[in-house]
């Protein structure tokens, strides 16, 4: 097999890959795209649900719905406290300027986020 043979057929399998992949890099992409459009729609969901939530996860510029699906919710806030350089005070401050609501603080400790948060 001559080298120009040889580069004809590697090229011919680059090619073969490339159109056979290329239907399931746009279903991988719609599908992204399904996603973020789903994701969205959940956190406005939750946020609308679960106020003190929305305020929590806005404050610490989080997904309210990645923090719910953590394994270790805690832990979460934690990392997100500390990449906001913010301590759990000031969060429950800003949360009670932003949710007026007497109830806020037992749904946060019903989701079992922590009373020292929601104080």
């Amino acid at each position: 097999m001559s080298a120009n043979e040889l580069s004809a057929g590697l090229t011919e399998k680059v090619n073969e890959y490339r159109m056979m992949s290329a239907p399931l890099e746009q279903a991988m992409r719609e599908l992204e795209y399904a996603q973020s459009l789903l994701k969205a729609r959940a956190e406005d969901d939750i946020a609308k649900t679960v106020p003190a939530l929305g305020a929590l996860a806005d404050i610490l510029g989080i997904s309210a719905l990645d923090l719910l699906t953590s394994p270790d919710r805690m832990a979460f806030l934690q990392e997100a406290m500390t990449r906001q350089e913010i301590s759990a005070e000031e969060v429950g401050h800003l949360m009670r300027a932003q949710v007026e609501s007497a109830q806020s603080r037992d749904e946060l400790k019903a989701l079992g986020l922590g009373e020292q948060i929601s104080q």
